[in-house]
């Protein structure tokens, strides 16, 4: 099985080079078996919604994340977690803190300074783990 880098899953969704998204397409068509690890979900987030480049709207992203699970030879490092991870985010979590919390369901609590746009919201949301800072 080959591990893809996030440069593979830019090239073979947004088909911005020529020659490198030929060859993303390739890999996706041919390959029996991709896996993709949870970093590089946060970096491929990270570039989609960010970047100049591209400045995707958050729920196009999520759309992209589906796309990938439904993909039949891709395995994702923690399935349950990114789906979980793409409701919350829809639910008002910024990506990366829900797959932070998604990730985290072990435990029973998830300790962060960000009150705001984390904290408060998760604990509205009711989600598992709770969300706390420290006090």
């Amino acid at each position: 099985m080959k591990s893809v880098d996030t440069n593979i899953l830019v090239r073979y969704y947004a088909q911005d080079d020529v020659l490198q998204s030929a060859l993303a397409l390739a890999l996706f068509r041919d390959e029996p078996q991709l896996f993709v690890t949870k970093t590089v979900l946060l970096e491929f987030f990270w570039v989609l919604s960010q970047a100049e480049k591209f400045r995707f709207p958050t729920e196009q992203v999520m759309a992209v994340f589906e796309h990938l699970q439904g993909l039949p030879n891709v395995i994702i490092e923690d399935d349950a977690s990114l789906q979980s991870a793409i409701t919350w985010c829809r639910a008002g979590l910024e990506f990366a803190d829900a797959l932070h919390l998604a990730a985290s369901k072990q435990c029973n609590t998830f300790v962060t300074f960000d009150d705001r746009k984390f904290a408060r919201r998760a604990q509205r949301l009711n989600l598992m783990p709770t969300c706390e800072t420290p006090k």
